[in-house]
């Protein structure tokens, strides 16, 4: 966490130099305080308004840096957590694929909001308040050392105990916050994972199973929440009793040295007025020391989140295909599923169309992920144009895949076709028209508004954006995996023939439903079953 700090160390230093210059008002009026009561019972008016005003103008400067120190630590603690958000979401994005769904999509999601809300409240934010108190403890202990040495000595003594507080409860409230997080987390993966299949609950009108599931996980991390917050506030309990019963000492010393004659009234107020800024800011200390402990554990596993390994290894831009892509005899299973791919040929040669059937599991799909590198090949290999695959640079600089999914962003349709990329419009609108979207091929089109996943769209209209943005890429590979499924008779027909039209570029179909009268379209078709 320290490299988001020092990115945004200007603020903390404007802030930490604002706090500084308003806890010198603030010492400073207390001082006047005294002598504006002091000049009062002594009957001296000019003196006494003098004094009053310029205590006045102390209040002001305080109230004035203070509130510059709140704009500048804001500034700070929303700096550090936008740049710590940046930091988990490229971390996520260089992932290789295979890494990226090791986790839930509802563990990402924690990452980047509670998780990363928690290091803004519990570090980022406390580290100005830190300060702040500190500054303030130091500047009033040497306020109380120029008025007395025995209140100074006394006071520092006995309101300095409570901090020792955090430190004897470190362990169980790292355990608590972590435990806390953790139990969000599983929550917000749960919702995240239900709100992805919302249709497939209302189908099988199970609202009330996955309600019941839903109250388990978040009454767990309520749980864990209270315990967190009933350990903070037993603390709090603690600190604070101690610091009334250290504040009622010294107070009682104060009044001792008043019935002495070595305290006038003036000093007794300053006395008393000294103590109430040292008391309550000493207070404040401990719980914000809990905080900056409890949110340790937090902060180094979400340090090694960022760190992780993309996987895959740094690769380069492939060259171009220039005569083919061969399987030979390549062999693969997954952990606990047995062989899927037992000694697979094929070869892919440039320009060619071809087509792998086969019913599920007979490793159609997983001939494609062996191809883009998502695994290695348990035996065999995989070239292109003669050179390992592992040899020849990203396959996806090579490859367009378009998946049985169709993903779309909530956006335009120009944004969703061009990927965001700086595509002249023509070739938007001729890609809209060659897949058969001619009522989408028009400027003021481009601009309409997809919503999340394209549902604004029927199936047939997202297989073809999907497609037409494929096309727009330029790749001598285009890869569709299932590009049938969840179709219409009548619509995936016009999907056949639009990718049998295909001319400029090589074609692997991945589809176990192709109509068996348009197979000939193809240069080779792969039976997977019958060939494993």
């Amino acid at each position: 966490m320290k490299k988001y700090e020092r990115q945004n160390r200007p603020w903390l230093i404007g802030a930490l130099g604002s706090v500084l210059a308003a806890s010198l008002f603030g010492v400073a009026l207390q001082f006047f305080k005294g002598e504006v009561l002091d000049s009062a019972i002594a009957g001296q008016g000019a003196r006494t308004l003098r004094y009053g005003l310029a205590l006045a103008g102390f209040i002001l400067g305080e109230i004035l840096f203070f509130h510059l120190y709140r704009r500048l630590g804001d500034r700070f603690a929303a700096g550090c957590v936008t740049a710590l958000k940046q930091d988990v979401f490229e971390s996520v994005l260089r992932r290789d694929y295979v890494v990226f769904k090791g986790r839930t999509q509802g563990e990402y999601a924690a990452k980047y909001t509670g998780e990363a809300d928690a290091i803004r409240a519990r570090r980022f934010c406390m580290l100005p308040l830190f300060w702040e108190i500190a500054f303030k403890i130091v500047l009033v202990s040497g306020a109380l050392f120029l008025l007395d040495w025995r209140v100074a000595l006394l006071t520092i003594a006995l309101l300095t105990t409570p901090l020792y507080i955090p430190k004897l409860i470190e362990k169980r409230s790292q355990r608590a916050q972590t435990a806390f997080l953790q139990a969000a987390e599983e929550a917000l993966s749960g919702v995240t994972d239900w709100l992805h299949g919302f249709e497939l609950i209302k189908n099988f009108a199970v609202e009330d199973k996955i309600l019941a599931r839903f109250r388990r996980l978040n009454q767990n991390a309520g749980e864990k929440l209270l315990d967190d917050l009933k350990l903070g506030a037993a603390a709090q309990l603690i600190t604070t009793l101690m610091s009334y019963l250290s504040y009622f000492i010294v107070l009682a010393c104060s009044a001792w040295l008043v019935l002495r004659g070595d305290f006038s009234a003036g000093d007794f107020f300053v006395a008393i007025g000294m103590i109430d800024q040292l008391s309550y800011p000493i207070i404040s200390l401990a719980g914000i020391v809990r905080q900056l402990s409890a949110i340790r554990p937090a902060c180094r596993e979400m340090e090694r989140f960022i760190d992780e390994p993309p996987g895959g290894g740094q690769r380069d831009a492939a060259p171009r295909l220039c005569r083919e892509i061969r399987f030979h005899e390549v062999h693969f299973g997954y952990e606990g599923r047995g062989t899927v791919l037992d000694g697979f040929d094929l070869t892919v040669r440039k320009g060619g169309r071809y087509l792998l059937k086969g019913p599920s599991g007979c490793g159609k799909t997983t001939a494609v992920n062996l191809l883009l590198r998502y695994y290695e090949p348990d035996g065999g290999e995989i070239t292109v144009d003669g050179l390992p695959l592992g040899e020849s640079g990203d396959p996806y600089t090579r490859a367009t895949v378009v998946r049985q999914e169709a993903v779309l962003f909530r956006g335009t349709l120009r944004d969703n076709l061009s990927m965001y990329r700086d595509i002249p419009e023509e070739r938007l609108l001729e890609a809209l028209a060659g897949v058969g979207l001619g009522r989408f091929a028009r400027p003021d089109a481009l601009e309409a508004m997809v919503e999340e996943g394209g549902a604004n769209l029927s199936g047939g209209e997202k297989k073809r954006v999907c497609l037409a943005r494929a096309l727009l890429r330029d790749t001598e590979l285009l890869i569709l995996d299932e590009p049938l499924a969840n179709l219409d008779k009548g619509t995936a027909g016009r999907i056949e023939d639009l990718l049998l039209s295909i001319r400029d570029r090589t074609l692997l179909v991945v589809s176990h439903q192709f109509s068996p009268e348009k197979l000939t379209g193809f240069d080779r078709v792969v039976d997977m079953a019958a060939d494993g």
